[in-house]
């Protein structure tokens, strides 16, 4: 929403608007000066002409003989009169045209120019006072033109400079938003339109409280335009779940004219900040546990526990049993760390998926079995090519099943399932153990999520194993969902590009 100051168009009429106005006041002194001369010229030719009339009759009448009749005389002088009138209106006649006509076109260009037209020169023939003055307008007309047209090459300019000033203020990821000392509001884009949830209205032109209904930013406005040191605020907007940062600065001038504010969507990096924390608090408690079991069992056999051979080997399976905990967590650790930072090369090809589906089903056979539960594999296609990598898509089916028959309780059943649909090779493993909550459904996939604690280090999960399959999946071009139900399963579906 850009404002009315930044799109302003200057026409030539508005360009020329104050030069018009001066050199209008010094064309009409110069018609003034220009009445007043063709006044005394046409006062001189009267009586001139008169002097000239009355001794052509005194010739008349002196010419005439003295016999003549009084009617004769009063003919030829009637006569000579008429001759002497009809030359004089000719030569009247040619003398306006040759002073008036330069008038009427200097009085119709400058109504041109008056009316907001291009003004036009008009022609001069003589060297005169009026050729004086209509060469004196059109050396004037030449200056107006100049000036219109330095003009309309600035406004060309400014123009390009506003709709530059306006893309980049549109692009812009940050919000902008700048007041005047009135907190009457000059400009905002469309960032800080979405980031403030300001789409209902137009808010160019209204105030900051009437616009905006953060009581926040309005104290942040005030601060900036009473003081000169830059502001700064982090707040919440309730309608939109999300994290604002903002950063308050006066515009130059005395007094203060205004403030600009810049936004930044802060919210992502708010959550990654909670996730490290997360995860660093996560870290420290799945070492520190194994750690602290493996003193504890080692104090215990230093202090006498060696000489009892029962007692003794079974804190040495322990201590086995923890350290191997803890050489998987730190494994899973590197693993997941390789693959966010893309060290570890994957040859990603086509392979076939029910192949992998199968080597995997096989080695929990065993396992399986051992919990009496039910490990069935469907395929409707004999071969099933889909784009991954060997290794990688081992670790996802293997992560997949082990977690369907570590949370499935005796006597459930466990199936895999493959279809071609469209584009993709999609592989389902069911369950219909325990089930994940739904509020819970979300969060699986992050690092050291668990949604029952004891039960998963009593199964020995590491509670990277769902992190490490989201991230392989997406690395394949692929993806991966949940869907489940508290108490009768879960079904885990990974999509992958399919390969004709």
């Amino acid at each position: 929403m850009m404002p009315s100051f930044l799109w302003h168009a200057v026409s030539p009429p508005a360009l020329a608007s104050s030069i018009r106005l001066r050199e209008i006041q010094r064309q009409l002194t110069g018609l003034r000066m220009l009445s007043s001369f063709l006044v005394r010229r046409l006062l001189m030719l009267f009586g001139g002409f008169g002097l000239v009339c009355i001794f052509t009759l005194g010739l008349v009448a002196l010419s005439v003989p003295g016999t003549e009749p009084v009617s004769i005389l009063r003919w030829r002088i009637m006569f000579s009169a008429i001759i002497l009138l009809i030359v004089g209106l000719t030569l009247l006649a040619q003398l306006a045209h040759r002073w008036l006509t330069p008038l009427v076109e200097l009085t119709r260009a400058s109504q041109t120019m008056s009316a907001g037209q291009y003004p036009e020169r008009v022609a001069s023939e003589y060297d005169d006072e009026l050729g004086r003055l209509t060469q004196a307008y059109n050396e004037m007309v030449q200056k107006v033109e100049a000036r219109i047209t330095d003009l309309q090459h600035s406004r060309q300019r400014v123009a390009s400079d506003n709709e530059q000033l306006a893309t980049v203020l549109e692009a812009m990821v940050e919000g902008v938003i700048a007041v005047d000392q009135d907190e009457r509001i000059l400009l905002a884009n469309m960032a800080a339109v979405r980031l403030l949830d300001l789409k209902a209205f137009n808010v160019v032109g209204r105030r900051m409280w009437e616009a905006i209904r953060l009581p926040q930013i309005h104290e942040l406005v005030r601060m900036t335009l009473q003081e000169e040191q830059q502001q700064r605020l982090e707040f919440a907007v309730p309608w939109t779940y999300s994290t604002v940062a903002v950063v308050a600065s006066r515009l130059p001038g005395t007094p203060c004219p205004g403030a600009v504010l810049v936004l930044h969507d802060v919210t992502e990096l708010r959550r990654l900040e909670n996730l490290r924390r997360d995860f660093v608090s996560n870290v420290s408690h799945e070492l520190k546990t194994p750690l602290a079991a493996i003193t504890a069992y080692a104090d215990t056999l230093l202090n006498g526990a060696l000489d009892d051979r029962d007692v003794s080997q079974t804190f040495v399976t322990r201590i086995s049993e923890q350290a191997e905990r803890l050489n998987s967590l730190i494994l899973d650790l590197l693993e997941l760390a390789r693959i966010e930072s893309g060290e570890h090369v994957f040859h990603v090809d086509a392979i076939d998926i029910n192949e992998i589906l199968r080597t995997s089903v096989d080695a929990h056979q065993a396992v399986a079995q051992s919990k009496q539960l039910t490990l069935a594999i469907a395929f409707e296609e004999t071969v099933l090519m889909g784009q991954a990598d060997f290794g990688g898509l081992m670790t996802i089916v293997d992560n997949l099943i082990g977690n369907a028959i570590n949370y499935t309780r005796p006597g459930g059943t466990v199936s895999v399932r493959s279809r071609r649909d469209d584009k993709w090779v999609i592989f389902e493993v069911e369950d219909n153990g325990v089930g994940i909550a739904k509020e819970f459904q979300a969060r699986i996939f992050e690092r050291f999520f668990r949604v029952d604690r004891a039960r998963s280090r009593e199964v020995g999960g590491t509670g990277l194993g769902l992190s490490i399959v989201k991230h392989l999946c997406q690395l394949f071009g692929g993806n991966i969902k949940v869907k489940s139900q508290i108490g009768q399963g879960s079904v885990f579906t990974v999509n992958l590009v399919a390969v004709d």
